[in-house]
């Protein structure tokens, strides 16, 4: 019996693994027979790593060497927004990576987070081998759909360091949908609402026959049940202040206690009207004398908390519904994913901005991983294989190919310092140009400065000069710069700026989706949400041929997954404004051509920095890295012309390549992501996380 594909859902709080056959998908559950990894890594004075449930306990004695929820930082650079505030709460160390990444700092040692979560994988993995009796390779690992393309990257990294062959990153809604089993020879339109320990997204899925095509997506990847988790335990430090005056929150260890029973009773709560707990020797007062913390809580309570706080998830669920052009009236079934949705409050809260009950049938913790497993088995057969490769074309998904900007549609390449942009009127480009730019008559340059430059230019809407700049890398130090060349007229050309810098142009691909699981920190197993009454049981598939769910499809029949990028992927232009060269909830797989020319004399290198968001403002949006075109042959300026490709695969990882239109002869060209792991580095990791691993038992 050959080894299945594995499923694999890698939680914020909590991780699962799954595997499908003809017969069905099922979690492989460990020897306790606990369904849920609880994805936490403790560095142990002995010199071994603990992972899953051990870890999670360390985690109340050893809070500074016990590292958790690292899936909302992986794939973020150490200077985001998101990264500065995570500093200032966990309490284990943080630093940069000389990448522009995060390491974690423990014990004299420093670990990406790509390691800390092959140390979680490599625990599923061993949990899977043992509940199978065989080696497991090969695995398909889920991600929120609103995960960018250093996210997804990271993530990736993470299964090849823990020696598993990761053959797609699947998005965790459509995930989702594939264990319910929907579209059995009918047409449905499904909002997926997944609000897990770290992020929350909200996919919108057309499924017709064989075809899952995701229509929308739309979420927040910073917001779940760990922030619910804060809420509650600040204000346990605040009751422990007001009877003892000691601040909890000065103390990183005591103030972890608290949120791990601050988690304890959110858990509690979701079937208990009130709880009481007790967490002991705190802080020491005179005499030394222990203080302790009696703390009662109501359902009532955390509900005030948690309302504005999951409120925000309706924000992105009206985003994802203007973008798929419809209403909530207009869908047939609402499916809820992560462990923050048993809440009876965000229940209550779904069905009221939806106007229906959302279906609950299978383990919200374990629906993920299942789909993914139900994914791999379709992969390892050569027919689904190749379905899964198959190019989109107008036949098969009725949705136009994207623009191609080739020699052909673009006129005489005119060398600038700076990046060229025109307005491109869809009569002379035609209906695909057209729908692979919504927005073709805006003017996306920026205005030339005062002093300098004559080029006629559109003015520029007032609202780009009022983002406010989020923190991004430092500018890169480029080779030199690079020219578009411009299609139809008329054309807008900025002149050069006063300093030489890689100001760069290149079409690119969007890329892909994600979800984000469980709460942070330490969930028990299955046991702390215990199911609404009238439900299954945790974990287990309502019989199939039930009402509330339709059978899984067979195995030849498994479904097409059509998906789309979350977030707009552009370049930089002149003057630090992006460019968009893919849309957000673009469809994917896809590939954009444009054609550069060199702005130098002699120049032979050229360096781009890529981005991914909507802003307009460069630093406004997440920096991906840079591309980097090296062997250029020296000659004139503009007389070497290159064509970039921008490829977008169906995981939404980003791929480039370039040739010489003249001679066909390819380009090196090389993209250097922010916080991305050297080939040569991997293998080093995992020989290290074998040799550091404790095995459960």
């Amino acid at each position: 019996m050959a080894a299945p594909v594995l499923g694999i859902d890698l939680g914020t709080t909590n991780s699962v693994v799954a595997m499908a056959s003809a017969d069905g998908s099922r979690v492989l559950p460990g020897a306790d027979g606990s369904k849920l990894v609880p994805s936490v890594v403790s560095f142990h004075p002995s010199g071994s790593v603990l992972v899953g449930a051990k870890a999670r306990d360390r985690r109340l004695i050893d809070a500074r060497n016990t590292v958790y929820s690292v899936k909302r930082l992986i794939g973020r650079p150490f200077r985001s927004s998101e990264v500065t505030r995570a500093k200032e709460r966990f309490p284990f160390d943080l630093a940069s990576s000389p990448t522009g990444g995060v390491l974690v700092k423990s014990r004299g040692e420093s670990y990406t987070l790509s390691e800390i979560s092959a140390f979680v994988l490599r625990e599923v993995r061993s949990r899977a081998e043992a509940s199978l009796g065989m080696s497991c390779s090969q695995a398909i690992i889920t991600v929120p759909a609103n995960f960018n393309e250093l996210q997804r990257a990271a993530t990736k990294a993470a299964g090849r360091v823990a020696g598993l062959d990761v053959l797609r990153i699947l998005n965790e809604p459509t995930a989702a949908a594939l264990a319910y089993g929907f579209s059995a020879g009918r047409r449905e339109r499904v909002a997926v609402f997944d609000l897990g320990g770290g992020t929350f997204d909200l996919t919108i899925l057309d499924l017709a026959g064989e075809v899952f095509e995701v229509l929308a997506t739309a979420g927040d990847t910073y917001l779940g049940g760990d922030d619910l988790d804060t809420l509650l335990a600040d204000a346990m430090a605040d009751s422990f202040l007001q009877e003892h005056r000691s601040d909890l929150r000065q103390d990183k260890q005591a103030f972890e206690r608290l949120r791990a029973a601050a988690e304890w009773a959110k858990c509690q709560l979701s079937h208990d009207d009130e709880v009481q707990l007790r967490v002991e020797e705190l802080a020491y007062g005179e005499n030394g004398v222990a203080l302790d913390l009696d703390f009662t809580t109501t359902r009532g309570t955390l509900e005030r908390l948690a309302t504005p706080l999951f409120g925000r998830c309706f924000d992105v669920c009206e985003d994802a519904m203007k973008a798929a052009g419809l209403r909530p009236s207009q869908l047939d079934t609402v499916i809820l994913v992560g462990g923050s949705t048993r809440m009876p409050l965000v229940r209550r809260m779904v069905a009221e901005y939806f106007g229906r009950e959302p279906r609950t049938q299978v383990d919200p913790d374990l629906v993920v991983a299942e789909g993914a497993a139900i994914q791999g088995l379709a992969l390892s057969t050569a027919r689904r294989k190749k379905t899964s490769q198959a190019s989109l074309s107008d036949s098969t998904v009725g949705r136009k190919q994207p623009a191609v900007l080739t020699e052909e549609t673009a006129p005489r390449a005119v060398p600038l310092a700076a990046l060229q942009l025109s307005k491109m009127p869809a009569s002379e480009v035609g209906d695909a140009a057209a729908a692979a730019a919504p927005d073709s008559t805006r003017w996306s340059s920026a205005p030339p400065p005062e002093d300098e430059g004559t080029g006629e230019v559109m003015p520029l809407d007032e609202s780009m000069l009022e983002e406010q700049p989020q923190p991004s890398l430092p500018p890169p130090v480029p080779p030199a710069a690079m020219s578009i060349a411009p299609p139809p007229p008329p054309v807008a050309s900025l002149a050069p700026p006063p300093v030489a810098r890689p100001s760069g142009p290149v079409a690119n691909p969007a890329f892909q989706p994600p979800r984000e699981a469980n709460p942070a920190g330490l969930d028990a197993p299955d046991s702390h949400f215990p199911p609404p009454p009238g439900t299954e049981a945790p974990g287990m598939t309502p019989p199939l041929g039930s009402p509330a769910v339709t059978a899984p499809p067979a195995l030849g029949t498994t479904p097409l997954l059509l998906d789309v990028t979350p977030l707009s992927l552009g370049v930089e232009t002149v003057g630090g404004y992006c460019e968009t060269i893919i849309q957000k909830n673009a469809a994917i797989p896809t590939e954009q051509t444009r054609l550069f020319t060199t702005a130098l004399d002699g120049q032979t290198e050229v360096a781009v920095r890529i981005c991914q968001g909507e802003a307009r403002r460069i630093e406004s949006n997440q920096l991906l890295g840079e591309l980097q075109l090296l062997d250029l042959p020296a000659a004139q300026r503009g007389k070497v012309k290159v064509e970039v490709t921008f490829i977008l695969d169906a995981d939404g990882t980003l791929q480039a390549r370039a040739a010489d239109p003249a001679t066909g002869k390819e380009q090196t060209v090389r993209i250097q992501l922010v916080g991305a792991i050297a080939d040569a580095d991997v293998g080093a990791m995992r020989e290290r996380i074998e040799a550091r691993y404790a095995p459960p038992g």
